[in-house]
């Protein structure tokens, strides 16, 4: 029995649902076996049952694999290239395929020649530009046909162009501008060559827009033929567009950093251009995340061991120019860190970001007395010792559901948390539920005692629906409204703000900060445990009308839009009201009744 089993199976529980490569080690740290999914999360599950899918090689996998890794990327084709490197830099025993020299495939333009030429290579060493590579032999081949047909670049070897004496095929079929016997001249190639490599390059919005139009023209016209060429054109242009940052053309050294704010960190390994090797782990103890950065900088490249030339990062850090000095003297050699704002390298920093989120972890230690101070100094409240905040949730406006969440000295008290049901008819008046569950919450005070502070998801319209709530009741209790952060494809729009009544403008909580961690932590718990509890709800419910005879899906469906959730509305109806309902006759909307007085004890 494998004495690891265990803590094998909890690692694979927090695996990440994205795409990406899974790594299995022995006790010794030995790389058993690597794979590929779309979404790691599904597909190592079937490793945590008792002899996996049945396979014996996957059985005898399960015997000895101990630990397991996760490297997050933004595509599957990244996944296949990183799965593929991986596989022949550790040759692991369980993978049968992919252990052989052979790489990937890349379109080649030589432009050394006067008529440059179009091919595909294995490698990066001939003469040229390379483009790619592409994850399978028959994506780069249509590609590259595609492009032919665009452009009409030659495929040619030399010493055919300088025998020909008359066109060839290719030329007849519009594959080819006929440089060989003068059908084009310079600067008509020349032309073509820079659409070439706008296309390869993934400029090629403009054509899959016209493709798809021509397809859906195609397809409504009948002509199924037409229509699959522009589908396997669409293909071609999708395969050019997507763009992967495992294995780079540049072929440097260098490491990607990054850190979340719980101080979870993640660092990419490129050794010649190639991903070949991921750290992550969590930074102890720190003040904020400039300082969480400057302390794993210092770990990881203060002995001068195995230090590239050149680091990316996502945070500047305040004492950047004197690690660099400091690694520069111990390597004696040249040491850069640099904060990427867009184009490949900015993809690189924000991959590792995703590898750093994706751990799993307890939240960072806080310390909650400066968070404390903090909010006394920010709002002009006394230092909180207790903290609630409410969220509510809802499914477009059927069966909304809200919490409240306690936290005491900054650490959750779950025996004060509570969940509440909006009554009906608010639709979605995000505003009026927020004024019923406030209100609830002061109804009770005498016997669960208020906060010293009392947070509201949402933003000016939740705390005025709060505020209103405390005014009516002549309740003095501190009040504020934490709402979330946006952004979008164009960056950040807007950060995490707290309003607070008597203020025009709301207060932004810097990234890295321990009041900001709170806050966020806060909300998100508040927000957890209100969407937990409205699914357990829903299951619920669909569970009790599962058991009524002849209501399946559609029908369960039907009666729970018409109820909004609360059962005693069916048992209640009018049954005209009930067999008005699609797929609902007489006899059922008796049944249902008679069952859900029974089981609601009302009957």
């Amino acid at each position: 029995m494998n004495e690891f089993r265990s803590q094998f199976v909890e690692q694979l529980k927090e695996a990440p649902s994205s795409s990406g490569v899974y790594v299995f080690r022995d006790s010794h740290e030995q790389v058993l076996y690597v794979g590929k999914a779309k979404n790691i999360k599904q597909r190592v599950q079937v490793y945590s049952r008792d002899g996996a899918d049945g396979r014996s090689r996957l059985e005898d996998l399960l015997e000895v694999a101990a630990t397991a890794e996760f490297l997050i990327t933004d595509n599957e084709v990244e996944a296949i290239i990183l799965e593929s490197q991986l596989i022949k830099t550790h040759c692991p025993p369980m993978n049968v395929l992919l252990k052989d020299d052979k790489a990937f495939l890349f379109i080649r333009l030589d432009t050394s020649h006067q008529w440059p030429r179009l091919s595909l290579v294995r490698n990066q060493k001939g003469r040229g530009e390379h483009f790619g590579p592409y994850p399978n032999a028959s994506t780069a081949r249509r590609a590259k046909r595609f492009v032919q047909k665009l452009c009409q670049l030659r495929d040619c070897s030399d010493s055919t162009l300088a025998n020909r004496s008359r066109p060839c095929l290719k030329f007849g079929i519009k594959l080819c501008l006929g440089p060989c016997v003068a059908k084009c001249d310079a600067e008509e190639y020349s032309q073509a060559l820079g659409n070439t490599r706008d296309i390869l390059n993934g400029n090629v919005a403009s054509l899959l827009a016209s493709e798809r139009q021509a397809m859906a023209r195609h397809s409504q016209e009948m002509a199924y033929e037409n229509a699959l060429r522009c589908r396997d054109n669409i293909k071609a242009l999708e395969s050019l567009q997507q763009k992967q940052n495992v294995r780079l053309v540049s072929g440097k050294d260098f490491d990607v950093v990054a850190i979340d704010v719980r101080g979870a960190y993640a660092v990419l390994q490129y050794r010649d251009g190639d991903w070949l090797h991921s750290t992550t782990g969590f930074v102890p103890l720190f003040d904020d995340l400039q300082n969480a950065m400057s302390k794993l900088l210092i770990a990881l490249y203060a002995d001068g061991a195995d230090v590239p030339p050149e680091v990316l990062i996502d945070i500047k850090t305040k004492d950047l120019n004197q690690i660099q000095d400091a690694v520069a003297s111990k390597t004696n050699s040249k040491f850069e860190l640099l904060i990427p704002q867009r184009g490949q390298k900015r993809a690189l920093v924000k991959m590792a970001q995703r590898n750093a989120q994706s751990l799993k972890g307890a939240q960072r230690a806080l310390s909650y007395s400066s968070v404390a101070r903090t909010i006394c100094s920010l709002f002009g409240v006394p230092a909180p010792h207790i903290v609630d905040c409410i969220d509510v949730s809802h499914l477009q406006g059927n069966q909304c559901v809200a919490s409240k969440v306690r936290f005491v000295d900054g650490q959750p008290e779950q025996s004060s948390y509570r969940h509440y049901l909006i009554a009906g008819g608010m639709g979605n008046d995000d505003f009026a539920a927020m004024r019923e569950v406030v209100s609830r919450v002061l109804a009770r005070r005498a016997t669960e005692g208020l906060p010293d502070l009392l947070i509201l998801d949402g933003g000016a319209q939740q705390l005025a629906s709060g505020q209103q709530i405390l005014e009516r009741d002549q309740v003095d209790l501190p009040l504020l409204s934490l709402a979330k952060a946006r952004s979008s494809k164009i960056g950040i729009q807007a950060e995490e703000r707290v309003f607070m009544t008597g203020r025009e403008h709301p207060v932004v909580l810097p990234r890295g900060t321990d009041i900001r961690h709170f806050f966020e932590r806060i909300r998100n718990e508040a927000h957890r445990f209100a969407i937990s509890h409205h699914r357990r709800r829903r299951e619920s419910l669909r569970l009790v009308l599962e058991k009524i005879p002849q209501i399946g899906m559609r029908r369960r469906q039907v009666l729970l839009d018409y109820c909004g959730g609360d059962l005693s509305i069916l048992a209640n109806a009018q049954i005209d009201d009930l067999i008005a309902l699609k797929g609902i006759h007489a006899e059922l909307a008796h049944n249902v009744q008679n069952y859900l007085r029974h089981e609601l004890g009302s009957g």
